[in-house]
């Protein structure tokens, strides 16, 4: 890993803890509830690339500082960027997915839309008995990439997943667990334990075969990210641009209902 100046490069928003042959990254913007930010991301993707160039990581555990997991994107860098793409957070996002190594997600408070993503792409989640994980992208008008859709179908169902995209009220733990959507839930002050519990299992298991492992399960679904969806990428594009998600952004900003006009 690196040294505290290489480190302390990667900015703020995310802190790095090594352990002997693992790693977590913790969200860290507590003041804003670890909301996704332009920064956060380029943090996180300086740290992938550490986590990729180190033998030694056999597992990564990512959690949030402060009150809660993620509440998602900052709004504020969205409505900046005008829901274009400035602000394209998929792509780092979905290195989750292609880290050579085992990753966990230990979720506490809220877990909520892209906040809820990221735990969505790693391979293990564990969550606080308090945790509160949904989607809310209906609430300001936005719409998921296709990809997002497809994991989601592919880890929680199409029933469970339009549970949690059309009704948009975040479920418990409890409920995420019914649905799949989390591996095991544990009392609020056994989460860190139980996510190095586990991070430190995988790491005393034979490095190469669970690299392997990783890979080849990463194939088995790979094939359904071959149907034809740039039709599907382009609507989402369009609904992310539109009149009523800036309305949308601009109500949640504002603390107020929008007002949809469909258009």
């Amino acid at each position: 890993m690196p040294e505290k100046s290489e480190a302390a490069a990667m900015a703020d928003e995310i802190k790095i803890e090594r352990h002997p042959n693992y790693v977590t990254l913790a969200l860290n913007r507590p003041e804003k509830r670890n909301a996704i930010n332009i920064a956060m991301l380029e943090a996180l993707d300086a740290a992938f690339n550490t986590i990729e160039g180190d033998r030694d990581i056999r597992a990564v555990i990512i959690r949030g500082e402060g009150r809660g997991f993620c509440s998602g994107l900052d709004l504020r860098d969205v409505e900046r960027a005008g829901g274009g793409p400035a602000f394209a957070p998929d792509r780092i996002l979905h290195r989750i997915q292609t880290l050579a190594v085992p990753v966990i997600a230990a979720i506490h408070g809220d877990a909520l839309t892209a906040g809820l993503v990221i735990p969505l792409l790693c391979d293990l989640r564990i969550a606080a008995a308090s945790a509160k994980l949904g989607m809310t992208p209906a609430r300001i008008g936005y719409l998921p990439t296709y990809a997002i859709f497809r994991r989601f179908t592919e880890v929680i169902g199409v029933a469970n997943t339009a549970e949690i995209m059309y009704l948009a009220e975040p479920v418990d733990a409890a409920r995420a667990h019914q649905m799949g959507l989390v591996h095991k839930v544990v009392p609020d002050d056994q989460l860190l334990s139980a996510a190095a519990a586990w991070a430190e299992k995988i790491a005393g298991n034979a490095p190469l075969s669970v690299r392997a492992m990783k890979r080849m399960i990463g194939r088995t679904i790979s094939r359904a990210f071959e149907v034809e969806h740039e039709d599907l990428n382009e609507l989402a594009t369009r609904v992310r641009s539109s009149a009523d998600a800036r309305e949308g952004v601009r109500a949640f900003l504002e603390k107020r209902k929008p007002v949809w006009r469909g258009e």
